[in-house]
């Protein structure tokens, strides 16, 4: 099973999207505690429910809390705490793959090389692995447009991206 390090972000618009109980059935997601703190504090569960449905997976351990080890990178650009402490988790996790939508959090990324995935290719995904149909992808993709903050190329990317999967598993049956 491939490790999901994720950050606030990612866990709140997977969540809005209704993915993230789908992201956690077939991969192992991790996430440091100050996310949990951002994400899934008790005030939080009270008033929004994608805060109780993370909180929900907390529990269930479907998501774990880790705390990332002490290393001597010195990163780049300042981050939120959550951002932060997920960057420096997949540090201390090799083979694992960075999940955020931040852009600071993207650049420290690639400024240290650690793997990372955006919502919207969790999205294309998903379905490639056949875990949600071409409309939820679809679906999915058009509301992160409204509630993330991606430019309009990120968006028809994955959704060039999207199609072309659905094109090529089409033709990848009527071969058979």
């Amino acid at each position: 099973m491939s490790r999901i390090i994720a950050d606030s972000s990612t866990l709140i618009l997977l969540a809005k999207c209704n993915l993230l109980k789908v992201l956690c059935d077939i991969f192992e997601v991790v996430i440091p505690e100050t996310v949990t703190t951002e994400v899934a504090s008790e005030a939080l569960t009270k008033t929004y429910p994608d805060a109780a449905l993370i909180s929900k997976l907390i529990s269930k351990r479907k998501i774990e809390i880790q705390s990332p080890v002490s290393v001597r990178y010195s990163l780049p650009i300042s981050l939120h705490p959550g951002e932060k402490d997920a960057v420096l988790l997949a540090l201390n996790h090799k083979g694992s793959l960075l999940a955020t939508d931040d852009g600071k959090a993207i650049k420290a990324a690639r400024f240290l090389n650690v793997p990372f995935i955006i919502s919207p290719k969790i999205v294309v995904e998903l379905f490639r692995l056949g875990r949600i149909s071409f409309k939820k992808a679809h679906d999915s993709l058009e509301k992160l447009g409204k509630i993330g903050r991606y430019s309009p190329e990120i968006l028809a990317e994955a959704l060039i991206k999207l199609v072309e999967e659905k094109d090529g598993k089409a033709n990848n049956n009527k071969d058979t």
